[in-house]
């Protein structure tokens, strides 16, 4: 699923903002590198900010439902272990 994403994405059907939506959908926060190793650093950095400026509770896109805490702290931690600032 997340190759299809990215490809949706390399080929304009998709933006980044969505995609960093629907990857972190579908994180296990157990095993967050499963979903984030499959992302250009792009998105990974583009992932960064949105999860810093994350807020339970307030909307920050139109793509359907939120992330859950859990999947943000997850993905938070390793991005900020595996992504250059």
């Amino acid at each position: 699923m997340m190759e299809k994403l990215v490809a949706m994405y390399e080929k304009g059907a998709i933006t980044a903002d969505h995609l960093v939506v629907e990857s972190l959908h579908m994180l296990d926060p157990h095993c967050p590198e499963m979903v984030l190793s499959a992302l250009p650093l792009e998105i990974l950095e583009r992932m960064l900010k949105y999860v810093g400026e994350y807020r339970p509770r307030r909307m920050r896109s139109n793509y359907g439902p939120q992330p859950t805490p859990d999947q943000i702290k997850a993905a938070k931690h390793w991005l900020e272990a595996k992504v250059e600032k």
